[in-house]
């Protein structure tokens, strides 16, 4: 297919690009400097995005990427409308090819927009996994990286990922050591491929198992072809992988957060990528790493302990989480020995981390049964295992505001059992919900009973109808006259239809992505779309036919039982807002420096200026038009990266979220800086071979302790500007972390 590719675009460039084109430039340079890279780009855009409610992929992001990837390639000048007309040039060749095709379609803001649509996805990743290492993008390396010693690699990767030049210029080895330290570190570390789990890995896809349950429930065509996609991707990477070592490059987004460049086969990816790894060093796991390695498998299977403390195996005791893996090692040993036959594996939380583990325990109990001593812990493991902070953003919150309060919930302080922060909001935003109901009165809680029960019947003749049929239609319209009716009994509909949810577990799940997103900008709005958007993954029967004032009304209930609840870190939270506001109106860019790394954090929000370019797409068709161009040249709105402008309303919106992940950057950096030995780093969590994990998880807390003793948030306030005065400082003891067996676990 490469080959086709390349003749294509060989025959193009004859056809359709004369010497007076902007695109003449292509033909100055051997096609095969930059084909590789434009192949890349396909691979890596044509797939939606995560995380996304829209997962339409847009023409105008894909050609600019190519565009913009074939110019840095051949050292060209910025220019986004010849980037726009080269990637354009280069994404009709795969449609030609049949690999995909453009089709006029709506964007999220409901416009006209052109959408891509790919026909052969099989074929554009096949194409992806035979270009050579070095030439593919986001691919790792067979040998270690060059040490970083300015902001700009000698592969010309740029360190912090900013358009702030005066940033960039700050950070050098002398200044900064921490911040060079940290990467260079990382890139130092290599990996291989677990083979064992690999092999599995195709079985499992290919016999479509439950291994990938969370790809074959998905209803969603879009979503599951994403997913899907990864699944492929790790495989593919790994495949060319096996039995080599190699290395990733690491770099930092501009709050001082690591990440590698190398896409899906990394140690910051998916269960399955984590899976599928090992370090290339190993060490004696001692009987420390053993204790580790147990408490791993519980963590990794988080389902029913079956204990004293009836919690899942990933939020009880370390101890307990031992002693659940030694008393189920008999089923560990079949999972590990026999997988295929024994699939019980594929229910853990994380399954391929969970299977990888459970034939670590093998092969130490074979190693020891070999030397006849079952208390000899001198295996060597190549296994990573990992700690993970506990509601990390709220934990930086109280941390900042010394509050005693939230702290027990968070996992600051020492407690018995794991505090559970989901659990408490819920509990609280469920007695407002009790209250709001009896307020209600007797009578108009039977009324709206009955609302809700008639509006769920009438929305399931929705489900029941095909689409744009007649009956459809019918059930739309019954709804909106049922709704028209009974207008008034609607008003109060929304705290008694959440009444009805009783169990304390599923209480728990509807809150916990408004908790986890709150310290990260959550609005009253945006956390009563975040209900609507996933009412439905929560596989809970009411939530099937949810009511948009239900949604909304129960994100407003969370937002404001956290002001009350939460009421410290959520005046924090106000104060980042209102300081983002005021840069802004006096037209600056927020900025503060991190504790200790001293990490200097710019949000240089800024986005090129839209402008229509008119983009031939393919060979010219037919005559021209009154417009001057062609049928098939389309008019499209580029942005024009090197003319930009200030983004409006993103210094209040990003000031919250980037204060916290700045904190966490600071953590992890210091405790990597700390560390006499390799960790891998995601964010809040932390992982190493299981004979350091003794280590790890004592040093994890003293640098935490380390961070706030330097009283971070007066520094941080002094930087922008802001105002504590409203806000109620409490007397947390910020090193009692020490001896929190849960703060990372």
């Amino acid at each position: 297919m490469r080959t086709k590719v390349i003749k294509s675009l060989k025959r193009r460039m004859e056809e359709e690009i004369s010497s007076k084109n902007p695109l003449s430039f292509l033909k100055q340079h051997d096609i095969e400097e930059y084909v590789d890279a434009a192949i890349s780009v396909v691979y890596l855009y044509t797939r939606p995005k995560r995380g996304t409610k829209n997962t339409s992929i847009f023409m105008t992001e894909v050609i600019c990427a190519i565009g913009h990837c074939i110019r840095n390639k051949l050292k060209q000048k910025t220019n986004s409308s010849v980037a726009a007309k080269t990637g354009a040039f280069f994404l009709y060749t795969f449609e030609a090819l049949g690999l995909l095709y453009i089709e006029l379609g709506k964007g999220s803001n409901g416009h006209a927009t052109f959408i891509v649509h790919v026909i052969d996805d099989t074929a554009i990743c096949t194409l992806y996994s035979k270009l050579s290492y070095k030439r593919a993008e986001k691919l790792p390396s067979l040998t270690p990286y060059e040490p970083w010693t300015s902001t700009k690699h000698t592969c010309g990767v740029r360190m912090i990922k900013t358009g702030n030049k005066e940033v960039l210029a700050a950070v050098t080895p002398e200044t900064h050591p921490i911040v060079y330290s940290c990467l260079n570190k990382a890139q130092t570390v290599g990996w291989r491929i677990n083979a064992e789990i690999y092999d599995l890995y195709l079985w499992a896809l290919r016999n479509k198992t439950d291994a990938f349950a969370d790809i074959w429930e998905l209803h969603s065509p879009e979503a599951k072809a994403t997913k899907l996609r990864e699944a492929r991707a790790i495989g593919s990477m790994a495949k060319r992988f096996i039995g080599k070592i190699f290395y990733h490059l690491y770099s930092y987004d501009f709050r001082g957060r690591k990440y590698t460049n190398t896409a899906y086969l990394h140690e910051q990816g998916s269960d399955l990528a984590r899976g599928m790894l090992l370090r290339a060093d190993k060490k004696a796991i001692g009987k420390g790493g053993y204790f580790w390695l147990m408490v791993s498998l519980a963590s990794n299977w988080a389902g029913d302990s079956g204990s004293r403390y009836r919690g899942k195996t990933d939020k009880i005791p370390l101890g307990e989480r031992f002693k659940w893996s030694e008393a189920n090692e008999d089923f560990l040993l079949d999972y590990a020995e026999n997988p295929k036959k024994h699939q019980g594996w594929m229910a853990a939380d994380k399954p391929w981390q969970f299977l990888a583990a459970c034939k670590e325990l093998a092969k130490l109990r074979i190693w020891q049964s070999i030397n006849s001593d079952y208390n000899d812990f001198s295996y060597e493991s190549h296994l990573e295992v990992y700690v993970d902070g506990s509601t990390n953003g709220s934990q930086h919150l109280a941390a900042l505001t010394r509050d005693e309060i939230t702290a027990p919930y968070v996992n600051l302080v020492p407690t018995e059992l794991p505090g559970d922060l989901y659990m408490y909001v819920a509990e609280h935003v469920w007695n407002r919900i009790t209250k709001a109901v009896d307020e209600v009165g007797l009578a108009n809680k039977i009324r709206a009973d009955n609302y809700i029960d008639a509006l769920i019947e009438l929305k399931k003749n929705i489900v029941k109808a095909e689409v744009r049929s007649l009956e459809r239609t019918a059930a739309i319209e019954a709804i909106l006259k049922f709704k028209l009716e009974n207008e008034e009994t609607g008003k109060y509909s929304a705290a008694v239809f959440w009444s009805r949810i009783t169990s304390n577990k599923e209480k728990r799940k509807i809150v916990k992505r408004n908790c986890m997103t709150l310290p990260y900008g959550g609005t009253p709005y945006g956390l009563g779309q975040q209900q609507l958007d996933d009412a439905k993954k929560h596989g809970i029967g009411l939530l099937m036919y949810m009511e948009h004032r239900w949604g909304s009304y129960l994100g407003r209930e969370v937002y404001e039982d956290c002001r009350v609840s939460l009421k410290r870190p959520m005046q924090l939270l106000e104060v980042f807002e209102a300081a983002g506001r005021n840069a802004e109106a006096r037209g600056e860019f927020l900025s503060w420096t991190a504790p200790i790394t001293n990490f200097p954090v710019v949000q240089n929000y800024t986005e090129g200026i839209v402008k229509k370019v008119w983009v031939q797409y393919g060979p010219p068709k037919g005559e021209r038009l009154n417009t001057k161009y062609f049928i098939n040249t389309l008019q499209l709105n580029i942005c024009f990266i090197e003319d930009t402008k200030p983004s409006r309303g993103k210094q209040a919106q990003g000031a919250s979220p980037n204060c916290i992940h700045t904190l966490d950057a600071a953590h992890l950096a210091m405790t990597v800086d700390q560390a006499e030995y390799p960790i891998s780093t995601i964010h809040d969590s932390y992982g190493c071979l299981l004979a350091d994990m003794p280590s790890l998880y004592l040093l994890v807390r003293d640098t935490f302790c380390q961070l706030y003793l330097t009283n971070p948030l007066e520094k941080l306030m002094e930087e922008i500007k802001g105002d504590l005065r409203n806000v109620e400082l409490g007397t947390l003891d910020i090193t009692l972390v020490k001896d929190s067996e849960y703060c990372f676990s």
